[in-house]
């Protein structure tokens, strides 16, 4: 689960993380009361739409109006203009996708001059299955072409101990920051705690600046979280925008359903993680890509079985629906009455491939071939390759 980044915000500030002056607005009528709450008499301020993705001040807008998703101005007269004309909007991103994030929220800040800028993150590695921290001299929005130029200082952390001191001061004097080693290493374990205390997967600042004054500023912050952990954190789940998430995510997670949409041709159902996988490289390995993964799992009532065919009828761009499922608890012929039962007496939209067995395996495919027209029951994992590639 991801917040914005004024949530991410309040979150570091909570921990002792140093920010600028900040105010947020989240309706037209609030604008005006969020700029003199911040003050209308500062030398700069930043508006930012505030949307789950990166990359929004190289964004659009999906009206074609001028401009991206951070804007500076000099006035706060000018703040509150902008402001107006962002929120509500769809901003689109190169991680948003074609259709964009709508903007929810508006975040206005003032303008901080700044001597260097750095990046600085906490972020769970799953290849070394250990967190790590992160840190270069060269943040801001083109953080990862500096890192692959010039590198980047990456420390392994042990979960139960965090940051070491001589990890912080290792870090800090390759940034050349020996002298403000102590705040630096303060910073760095307000951002552990959050980590470790709230369960997150990343908690990252880009860019952290160090201002002419001499002091450090978050300029913009990211925090992510782990679904898994959120039963254990009220207050995190309470912070969850659904308009920034995909709603057949939202949809199949209210289910109990192990769902993700992947923006491809063949929509797909499955039971189980290892042959939900296995599916996902197998139209690979075809030459297309899957709409969705989606595991059913073991034991899904009918109702639910029927749902997630729902979900899968009404994804964007599918031109396929490919059902593998084998073995386990999961009944053939609960699988076919779920799908039928979706249909509501009508064929479906696309071409139909079944790999079926298991319980009642046998029942199922008779009430599919008995049902629908443009049905192929296909015998194992090689016919069903050789099929998505015949047709899509």
């Amino acid at each position: 689960m991801e917040v914005h980044e004024f949530q991410a915000k309040e979150i570091l500030a909570s921990h002792g993380v140093p920010l600028g002056r900040r105010a947020v607005a989240t309706t037209a009528m609030e604008i005006g009361r969020a700029l003199d709450a911040l003050g209308r008499n500062l030398a700069g301020y930043v508006v930012k739409a505030q949307v789950h993705s990166g990359g929004r001040s190289r964004g659009h807008f999906t009206d074609g109006s001028p401009g991206g998703g951070v804007r500076r101005v000099a006035t706060a007269d000018e703040a509150e203009i902008v402001a107006q004309a962002m929120l509500g909007q769809r901003l689109v991103t190169a991680q948003s996708g074609p259709h964009g994030k709508p903007i929810t929220a508006i975040l206005f800040e003032e303008v901080v001059a700044t001597d260097r800028e750095f990046y600085l993150a906490i972020f769970l590695d799953r290849r070394e299955q250990l967190p790590v921290l992160l840190a270069s001299d060269r943040g801001g929005v083109a953080v990862e072409g500096a890192a692959q130029k010039h590198g980047i200082l990456r420390e392994k952390l042990w979960p139960t101990v965090g940051p070491c001191p001589f990890q912080l001061r290792r870090t800090a004097f390759s940034l050349g920051l020996e002298s403000k080693e102590t705040e630096f290493c303060g910073l760095v374990a307000g951002m552990w705690r959050i980590f470790w205390e709230k369960n997150a997967t990343l908690v990252e600042i880009n860019p952290l600046a160090l201002a002419e004054q001499g002091n450090f500023y978050a300029l913009d912050a990211k925090i992510s979280f782990d679904d898994s952990g959120l039963t254990r954190h009220a207050d995190i789940r309470a912070l969850r925008d659904p308009s920034q998430e995909d709603g057949a995510e939202i949809q199949a997670g209210d289910l109990g359903l192990s769902y993700v949409t992947l923006g491809g041709t063949v929509a797909c159902l499955t039971n189980g993680a290892g042959l939900a996988m296995a599916t996902m490289d197998l139209l690979h390995a075809a030459g297309v890509r899957p709409v969705n993964f989606l595991d059913l799992g073991d034991g899904a009532e009918l109702a639910t079985v029927a749902q997630a065919f729902r979900l899968l009828l009404a994804e964007d761009g599918a031109n396929c629906l490919l059902i593998n499922v084998f073995g386990g608890s999961m009944r053939g012929d609960l699988v076919a009455a779920a799908l039928l039962l979706a249909l509501a007496g009508k064929q479906p939209p696309f071409p139909l491939l079944v790999r079926l067995e298991g319980p009642a395996a046998a029942d199922g495919r008779s009430m599919l071939r008995d049902h629908i027209s443009d049905v192929k029951i296909l015998p194992d994992l090689l016919a069903v390759e050789e099929a998505v590639r015949q047709i899509c």
